[in-house]
């Protein structure tokens, strides 16, 4: 009998310790402030959405597509491909000027249309708009007709032009991109006005020359070669004769300073924080330099041109003051 009282002491004292324990364990699971429950998701933790603000088909996608194949690799999560071509391209870059900005919804950017359009349309974005995350194309842009055409040259084509103003019909993937300000160089250069169309893509304006409803294209260079014997292509807006094309002369060899191509790359939207940037910029720059991207690059026709960083920064700096001092010559700034 008198062993009960000890016995009933160390119960007592050993539910308590319990108790004390149990309160504990589950106070370290509730606190924010400690174990692993705390932590931030490492970055990238979930799917990325690109915007592509052109068609599927046409060179900015089709680019685009080549570079997501890679992405999980890369950068540990699948890179989604989302079209929202119109409006020369501004469609999708005004949606994208209101995402948020965690790095999960990043924009093709193509050059120099996200710095032209801004200078002479009412655009939602602006050139500050694009933290520049790394480039992988130049494109440059091609006049080409159907391979049936009466235009052989350049030079065919001009003298039309010049003998019948506003009537011959060059299509574009929309006003203000880079074909379209190849066209107001060349008519600046020689003297000539063509019937501008835009349209909403390069593979709609693509569509349109093979379907024989406009005379001319300026499309990219891409694009067309991959047209094979479908079209003629009448000079190329280059600094030099392009391997792609060695028989092909360039504006410049032919007389008119044309040169100008749709540069293409990754951006974030302004206010994406540093430590973001810095991920998704190594991660695409160790896609860009794959060998198997490269050569998937070139079976598609496009020229690579890397760039990442401050490099690339300085670039979009140099580009926008390079194409508001040209639309301010041309008359077209607003």
């Amino acid at each position: 009998m008198k062993g009960k009282p000890g016995w009933s002491i160390v119960v007592i004292v050993l539910v308590l310790i319990g108790l004390t324990a149990c309160s504990g364990s589950d106070e370290a699971v509730q606190s924010p402030n400690t174990g692993e429950g705390s932590q931030k998701d490492e970055f990238p933790s979930q799917p990325i959405q690109l915007i592509v603000s052109y068609s599927a088909g046409a060179a900015t996608d089709t680019q685009a597509r080549i570079l997501a194949q890679y992405a999980v690799e890369a950068l540990g999560q699948p890179l989604v491909i989302v079209n929202m071509e119109g409006a020369g391209g501004s469609v999708g870059w005004n949606h994208f000027s209101k995402v948020k900005p965690d790095g999960y919804t990043l924009a093709v950017y193509n050059l120099p249309h996200v710095l032209s359009k801004p200078l002479v349309e009412n655009t939602e974005y602006t050139p500050e708009t694009f933290i520049p995350l790394a480039n992988w194309g130049y494109d440059p842009v091609v006049f080409g007709v159907l391979s049936d055409s009466p235009y052989q040259t350049l030079e065919d084509l001009i003298e039309d032009v010049r003998a019948n103003p506003e009537q011959i019909t060059i299509g574009n993937a929309g006003l203000y991109v880079g074909q379209h300000l190849a066209i107001l160089m060349l008519e600046d250069e020689a003297g000539i006005k063509f019937q501008n169309i835009p349209f909403d893509g390069a593979a709609d304006a693509q569509a349109a020359l093979l379907g024989g409803t406009i005379d001319v294209q300026a499309g990219n260079l891409s694009d067309m070669y991959r047209l094979g014997d479908q079209v003629r292509i009448l000079a190329v807006a280059a600094e030099e004769r392009h391997k792609y094309l060695p028989d092909v002369p360039t504006f410049k060899e032919l007389g008119y300073d044309v040169v100008m191509s749709t540069d293409r790359g990754v951006a974030a939207v302004e206010g994406t924080p540093p430590d973001i940037v810095e991920t998704l910029t190594n991660g695409f720059l160790e896609i860009m330099n794959r060998d198997d991207f490269q050569a998937e690059m070139e079976q598609a026709g496009a020229d690579l041109l890397i760039m990442g960083g401050e490099e690339l920064q300085q670039e979009f700096a140099q580009r926008a003051e390079r194409i508001e001092d040209l639309l301010t010559r041309l008359g077209h700034v607003k």
